[in-house]
């Protein structure tokens, strides 16, 4: 195996891993970023939006705090949420000076990507920060373990191009790996965003919570060959929603929060999903009537206007919608500095928990990003200043990979499988016994994918090694989803439809003890 040292390790390439890596290079350290595919173009930040939340008005600045917590349905951490909400105008100010192409309006950033890949500017612009300063990235290596002892850490990473394995050490180690939403058949985001993340902190002795939150934006396309695209949630309010019945959504589920794609995605998600797969009602947005100056008013509307209203004829025709899996709030426990319980490791971006609550508000991914991968990456410098010496080596700390006799497993069938599961049991609506059904499924293939056969081809391993980390993760958030009694925000139950803030507001928190996951629960006044 070979080996590599720096002394701050970044894992993943998106918004909140470059951005730890420019923070944490600014103190003339070794920084290393890794990324599962391509830097920065196999990120979440990359196929976003492009929409950041962010003002130096103070009156913004009070809407901005008030609607975060709103959308977070009462289980946001004040800390973490009183921190984005003050430093993302600075965080979006140095995008500004180091040349983005975005337009500031009413409070947020509006991405000038290539339509409709608006992220691509904010990845262009980082990386090319990065590079300037010297910072080492690499791409296409799949980190599977993840260690953290004494005096630093060391990750293991197989190479799929070459079917070799390397090991990078270093003394702090920050993981900003994004979420986990590709877990589900219908999502929006990178195919490999299956929450490898969340499983290398876990093992490594971090403390995840609020697993079952996973949030799904309600108004994608779904249309018949068409990509699932997001639907700008202000132009969506300016058409009309309705079943083949012609019933009006918003008004039939008494939906009343504006925009309602933004500030509402739980309860019009659930709606739609009722309607769409529960009552087998397809729905359609109208934006026949919307006019040329409402198309054009927001930046990301007006953006879409030629892809949306034009090529794929929103302007013409009633489009069919459905939702789609989106981002997960649930993850990684940190500080305000994006600490974890493990000395030495630290967390920024969707990878982490708390911040959003149980549903996250529209524009706060991106800014989140730049706020806390900011914070990781300075205390993560901090903590590799402290330590002095080189990293160490760290290689002896890695089993072997168990091989068995047989031959390879479906692992394409069972990937699908796997996403069926998790959008029909453990996705918008939930009831326990679909949640218990959908658990035994998953322990089942967990086993199945445990053994690596002694005969198998490079690519094979690499697709093994990703089955295994989301099923693992899968399992996480339907146990999680188990295990809450209630309905909040993005997770909701229908045998128990009642948000109990007396019981439940609060946060489900696991560990891995190095044989099995041990859950506890604790309550709000916690976090004060």
């Amino acid at each position: 195996m070979d080996h590599l040292s720096c002394d701050v390790l970044v894992l993943g390439s998106g918004g909140a891993g470059l951005r730890a890596a420019i923070a944490a290079r600014a103190s003339g350290l070794d920084v290393c970023v890794v990324s599962k595919g391509p830097v920065g173009k196999s990120s979440c930040t990359w196929l976003s939006a492009g929409v950041m939340a962010g003002s130096i008005n103070p009156a913004t600045l009070k809407a901005h705090w008030e609607r975060t917590l709103l959308s977070g349905r009462g289980t946001n951490q004040p800390e973490l949420v009183k921190i984005l909400v003050h430093e993302a105008p600075a965080r979006l100010e140095e995008l500004k000076q180091w040349g983005i192409h975005a337009e500031f309006k009413k409070g947020y950033v509006f991405c000038q990507g290539k339509a409709p890949l608006h992220g691509s500017e904010i990845i262009r612009c980082l990386t090319t920060r990065n590079r300037q300063i010297g910072t080492q990235l690499m791409g296409n290596l799949l980190v599977t373990d993840l260690v953290m002892r004494d005096r630093g850490g060391a990750v293991r990473a197989y190479i799929p191009s070459s079917g070799k394995w390397t090991a990078i050490s270093a003394k702090s180690v920050v993981v900003a790996t994004g979420g986990a939403a590709a877990l589900y058949l219908r999502h929006d985001n990178p195919k490999r965003m299956l929450g490898d993340g969340y499983r290398l902190a876990l093992e490594a002795g971090a403390v995840l919570q609020d697993m079952e939150f996973v949030q799904f934006y309600p108004l994608c396309l779904a249309e018949p060959g068409l990509p699932p695209l997001v639907i700008p949630p202000k132009l969506a309010d300016r058409g009309r929603l309705a079943n083949e019945q012609g019933e009006n959504i918003l008004e039939k589920y008494e939906i009343l929060e504006r925009p309602a794609a933004e500030r509402a995605r739980d309860v019009l998600s659930q709606a739609l999903f009722e309607e769409i797969y529960r009552n087998g009602r397809s729905v359609r947005l109208d934006l026949r009537n919307v006019s040329e100056e409402d198309w054009v008013d927001d930046p990301f509307s007006a953006s879409l206007q030629h892809i949306l209203g034009d090529l794929y004829g929103a302007k013409h025709r009633p489009i069919r919608v459905a939702p789609a899996a989106h981002h997960t709030m649930g993850g990684v426990r940190i500080s305000g500095t994006g600490a974890t319980s493990v000395p030495g490791l630290f967390a920024a971006g969707e990878v982490t928990g708390g911040l959003h609550g149980a549903n996250r508000m529209g524009g706060n991914a991106l800014s989140e990003t730049l706020v806390f991968g900011a914070r990781a990456g300075h205390a993560a410098a901090e903590w590799a200043e402290g330590i002095g010496e080189g990293a160490r080596d760290h290689r002896e700390q890695f089993s072997q990979i168990p091989a068995r006799n047989g031959s390879e497993i479906p692992v394409a069938d069972l990937q699908l499988k796997l996403r069926n599961i998790m959008w029909n049991q453990g996705g918008i609506i939930r009831n326990q016994e679909g949640l218990r059904r959908a658990a035994d499924a998953l322990m089942e293939m967990i086993e199945e994918a445990a053994d690596l056969p002694d005969k198998h081809s490079i690519q094979y391993l690499a697709d093994l090694l990703e089955l295994r980390s989301a099923a693992r993760i899968a399992s996480l958030i339907l146990q999680g989803g188990l295990r809450r009694e209630e309905s909040r925000g993005a997770h909701f139950r229908e045998d128990w439809p009642k948000q109990d803030d007396e019981k439940w507001r609060g946060h489900l928190q696991v560990r891995f003890t190095g044989r099995e996951d041990v859950w506890d629960f604790q309550p709000d006044h916690a976090d004060d």
